[in-house]
């Protein structure tokens, strides 16, 4: 009879899972193309006319988007990226599954009615973390506001942590919904809820997102793949003046490429949102429907260019695509993320 021992060993990654390939042979988590490890913000209900300041004689932004200009004039700017081939019903949930899984038919049922119900089943459909953990690679989603300190739980909370759940994708899959380990890696982003006011949004106390922030100190502590949803307030959903979501961003991002984590490590940042127009359609009215989107990195370390602009066309779909290329994951939807181009040329 054949014995075969199997020595796991300390690694430098978040992940560490083992994988075996057809050679039988045993690896660690795979190296990835361009980031070992990466944070997706989702930011809400603005196009990109809203949130970022070309120049003067053009759209000054919806309220102050200081921060918003400076970090896509510093980073990779995507400026004709859409929710093309998404049913723009489905969303907000529909995008954010779309980002998650390359599917793009999630009913408009689905933000109103919590995933599990009759009006919204859950999807049995393949997502992101089954590759993600596939290839021996770690995740973590972070809710901000999420009533519970970790679990799959598919409902709002109290009013005052401005969670909702049509912001949260993972809930929506059947195979991390009916998985205890999976469900404990849907956490809340902050450990305490501070009071926030929807009047006029800004100014308004802001979460420290402690959570989320702590796991960026270590690459034992933070996961390869990484989805944040900020509250509604912070997200700016419940507020069509960017001020707020621009103040969030100012507190968080300087925090998170300046951690440990993406100081000594190959760490990709990308913030996007989920789809256009304003929730309370306040804001100017304009024919476009882009969404600001950037890729950005540790300036003294950086993995992404550098005052970049992009006119390529891309969409959920293409960011789902650079994460899947990125650790050679087969695409969920070939028709979807599957055909869609990914965002290498942001990549230094």
């Amino acid at each position: 009879m054949l014995f075969v021992t199997v020595i796991l060993v300390s690694s430098v990654f978040a992940s560490t899972s083992l994988r075996i390939s057809n050679s039988g042979v045993v690896s660690g988590p795979l190296t990835g193309k361009w980031f070992d490890y990466v944070v997706v913000i989702m930011m809400e209900n603005h196009n990109i006319n809203n949130t970022y300041y070309k120049g003067v004689g053009t759209n000054p932004c919806f309220g102050d988007c200081t921060y918003y200009t400076s970090l896509a004039n510093s980073g990779g700017l995507a400026e004709e990226y859409t929710i093309d081939g998404i049913n723009a019903a489905g969303c907000s949930i529909g995008c954010y599954i779309a980002i998650t899984s390359g599917y793009g038919a999630t009913t408009s049922t689905c933000n109103s009615t919590p995933p599990g119900s009759s009006g919204c089943p859950y999807l049995q459909i393949p997502n992101v973390v089954d590759r993600i953990e596939s290839a021996g690679l770690s995740w973590k989603a972070y809710m901000e506001g999420y009533p519970k300190p970790s679990t799959c739980f598919n409902d709002d909370g109290s009013g005052t942590s401005y969670y909702h759940f049509d912001h949260n994708p993972f809930i929506y899959y059947a195979d991390i919904h009916n998985s205890l380990a999976r469900c404990a890696r849907i956490v809340s982003a902050n450990s305490q809820t501070v009071s926030q006011s929807t009047n006029g949004c800004w100014p308004s106390s802001l979460p420290t997102d402690d959570v989320f922030l702590n796991d960026l100190t270590s690459s034992s502590t933070a996961s390869n793949y990484m989805f944040v949803s900020p509250n509604t307030i912070d997200d700016n959903h419940d507020c069509d003046d960017v001020s707020i979501g621009n103040a969030w961003l100012n507190q968080v991002i300087p925090q998170v490429l300046g951690s440990p984590l993406f100081e000594n490590q190959r760490a990709a940042l990308l913030v996007t949102f989920d789809e256009p127009g304003c929730t309370f359609s306040t804001c100017p009215s304009s024919p476009h429907g882009e969404l600001y989107t950037v890729w950005t990195s540790n300036a003294a370390h950086p993995i992404t260019k550098v005052g970049f602009k992009s006119v390529n066309a891309y969409t959920h779909y293409s960011a789902l695509r650079t994460v899947e290329d990125n650790w050679k994951l087969s695409p969920l939807i070939s028709t979807t993320d599957g055909s869609a181009q990914n965002m290498t040329e942001f990549f230094g």
